[in-house]
């Protein structure tokens, strides 16, 4: 019997298979997307960097990425300031104050830069089990971005699929692909979330719902 592979690594698979398709081509089979198994619970074994443990559920936090990669971020950020300061200088030289004006102008952009990846990393995920209802919470800087509530009615199915969210490649003309959401089902209701996250937090985060209401005890 062969071995089946990790969620994510299906996931991974699921969207490059898209990804090389016009979205009529892959919608009927993204939209089924992918099923949590139950021998993917074998996989919460492996400590997972961000994953901690709460009384009613878990918290999944994005904010774990290294030493090394906030090295690396950081650089990235001052070579954009100085990139951006080059760009501006020539622009205003020639008047009074070209260092205050250059600064000023560059602010704004350099706000922005800074936002952005900070926004993508300094996230979590909120997973709160109910009697009667899921709740997941999208937190970025600490306040709520998004929440998710599903009454609970019955089996709970958990899978990844295409709920509608594309991926841009590049340009315009080469166009997008589907990116599959977590998603949670229960009698005739569904919830999609984590569109955000790579593809193994999204796939932890799958495992971990799929676990507590189809693991094995």
């Amino acid at each position: 019997m062969a071995e089946t592979k990790p969620l994510s690594e299906q996931l991974v698979e699921c969207e490059q298979w898209c990804a090389e398709r016009a979205e009529k081509e892959y919608l009927a089979v993204a939209t089924k997307g992918l099923r949590v198994l139950p021998e993917h619970h074998a996989e919460l074994s492996t400590p997972f960097p961000g994953q901690e443990p709460r009384a009613n559920g878990w918290l999944l936090r994005s904010d774990v990425i290294g030493f090394g990669s906030w090295l690396l971020l950081s650089l990235g950020l001052v070579a954009g300031v100085g990139a951006i300061c080059v760009l501006v200088f020539p622009s205003v030289q020639k008047t009074a104050h070209p260092f205050l004006y250059a600064t000023l102008l560059t602010i704004p952009a350099c706000l922005l830069m800074i936002y952005l990846p900070f926004r993508m990393i300094l996230q979590s995920h909120e997973v709160v089990f109910g009697d009667d209802v899921l709740v997941v919470r999208r937190r970025t800087f600490g306040y709520l971005a998004g929440e998710w509530r599903l009454p609970l009615d019955g089996e709970v199915h958990v899978g990844l699929a295409y709920r509608g969210v594309q991926v841009s490649r590049g340009p315009k003309s080469v166009g997008t692909w589907g990116q599959l959401s977590v998603v949670v089902g229960s009698g005739a209701a569904e919830v999609a979330f984590g569109t955000h996250l790579d593809h193994n937090e999204r796939a932890r985060l799958a495992i971990l719902i799929d676990h507590y209401f189809n693991g094995v005890a």
